[in-house]
C-alpha cells in the first residue's frame, strides 16, 4: 500500500527525533492531504500507527487536520485487519490527545461489542478504562467486557485488576458476579506475592 510508507516513517522519525516538529508537520500535513482528497487510502495498521504518533509526540493537531483524521477514522471497523491491538491504540490515542469525537470512538466500541469475548488481559484493562472515562453506554458492548474480565482478569498484575475495579465502579457497569471475580484474582496475586506461585 502507498501509505504505508509515510506511516512507517512518521512513526519511525518520532522515536528517533522527537524534537524535529518541522518534518512531523510536513509528513502530517502530506498524509493528511492525501486522506483528503481521497488520493491514498490508508488501511487500519497505518491510521492506527498515525494516531499512536501523535499520542506519543503528545502532539493534537489543529481542527482542521483532526477533522480529517477522524472522518478517515470512522470506517476502520470495516477494516478486517482491524484488531485488539488497534483498537486499544486508537483508545489510548483518544484519551491521550483528549480527541473526544464519536467517529474513531465508535470502532473502538464497536470492535468491543464484535470481538470483545477475544480480548486479552492487557487490551480489555486498556478499553475498559477507556469505556470509562468516555462513559461509553452501549450494553452488549459492556457486558462483553463483564464476561471477559471474569476470564482473563487473572492474567493482569495486582495494581491492573485494582485499575480494572475500578473502572467497573466509575462506570457503574460492574456487578457482584464481576467484584467477586475480581477480588478473587486480587487475593490470588496477594498470595502469590506473600507466599510465591504454586
Amino acid at each position: 500500500r502507498p501509505s504505508r510508507g509515510p506511516c512507517m516513517l512518521f512513526k519511525a522519525v518520532a522515536k528517533l527525533t522527537p524534537e524535529d516538529l518541522r518534518f512531523h508537520e510536513w509528513l502530517l500535513l502530506l498524509m493528511l492531504e492525501g486522506m483528503a482528497n481521497k488520493t491514498t487510502p490508508y488501511a487500519a495498521q497505518g491510521l492506527t500507527s498515525i494516531w499512536g504518533t501523535l499520542a506519543a509526540l503528545r502532539w493534537k493537531p489543529d481542527d482542521e487536520a483532526l477533522e480529517v483524521l477522524c472522518e478517515e477514522s470512522r470506517l476502520l471497523r470495516l477494516d478486517h485487519t482491524f484488531n485488539q491491538d488497534m483498537a486499544a491504540e486508537l483508545a489510548r490515542s483518544l484519551l491521550t490527545l483528549n480527541v473526544d469525537d464519536g467517529r474513531p470512538a465508535y470502532q473502538v466500541v464497536d470492535y468491543v461489542a464484535r470481538k470483545g469475548l477475544a480480548l486479552r488481559a492487557d487490551t480489555l484493562l486498556t478499553l475498559t478504562e477507556f469505556f470509562a472515562v468516555r462513559s461509553v453506554s452501549h450494553d452488549l458492548a459492556w457486558k462483553r467486557l463483564g464476561v471477559r474480565a471474569q476470564q482473563r482478569a487473572v492474567d493482569l498484575r495486582l495494581p491492573d485488576i485494582d485499575r480494572l475495579i475500578n473502572a467497573f465502579k466509575r462506570s457503574g457497569k460492574g456487578n457482584q458476579r464481576i467484584y467477586g471475580m475480581l477480588d478473587l484474582f486480587m487475593k490470588l496475586r496477594e498470595d502469590q506475592a506473600r507466599y510465591g506461585a504454586a
